[in-house]
């Protein structure tokens, strides 16, 4: 690791690591700052050091959610914002070879609030889902409005509405578990990722 002890890290940084944050990736031909593979070991960071996490396009290929979680979890400080994309599970991105799940905004509510307790166990807290972004297929939404089909439904029950998905999550250490449902402001964009 570098000399000081970073409060940024990137998940999965492969070989265009995001400016600012210390990079993460079970590859060696990689931008990585740390060669880690996230799914067996444990992050190497003090307990409630870091102050955000990214990951873009890697949770797709883990399955190991509960360490992987729990250790994200345990290593951000209370407040921490965690920022995770994926191709959306309903689209032909999130088919692709080598994708082991298909995240929805199912996946989020198994693991924010309705079985946290198997993806954080015994650490008193949850992730508060507080944002999920869209980056829709450009000209989706007039198409969809030309037969008068809400974007919500179309989102639910439809394929290749989205390509590309994030979630914004708040590690909250104040609680010992999710207090219930949790109802995320969604944010939409075109062939771009909307700005948080």
């Amino acid at each position: 690791m570098s000399k000081a002890a970073p409060s940024k890290i990137e998940i999965g940084c492969g070989r265009a690591k995001r400016v600012g944050y210390f990079g993460i990736d079970i590859s060696e031909n990689s931008d990585a700052d740390l060669v880690l593979d996230v799914e067996k070991q444990r992050l190497p960071f003090a307990d409630n050091s870091i102050s955000h996490v990214y990951s873009s396009h890697a949770f797709e290929h883990m399955t190991e959610f509960p360490h992987v979680f729990r250790e994200i979890f345990r290593v951000c400080r209370p407040g921490a914002e965690v920022e995770i994309w994926t191709p959306y599970g309903k689209s032909n991105d999130g088919l692709l070879f080598g994708h082991y799940v298909f995240f929805t905004e199912t996946s989020f509510k198994h693991i924010c609030y309705e079985y946290d307790r198997f993806y954080l166990a015994d650490a008193p807290g949850f992730f508060d889902w507080r944002r999920s972004a869209y980056n829709l297929l450009p000209g989706i939404r007039a198409r969809l409005h030309e037969m008068n089909i809400p974007l919500e439904f179309a989102l639910e029950h439809m394929f290749n509405v989205c390509m590309e998905w994030g979630v914004m999550l708040t590690v909250n250490k104040e609680h010992a578990r999710a207090p219930g449902p949790q109802i995320p402001e969604r944010l939409y964009g075109e062939g771009v990722r909307p700005e948080w």
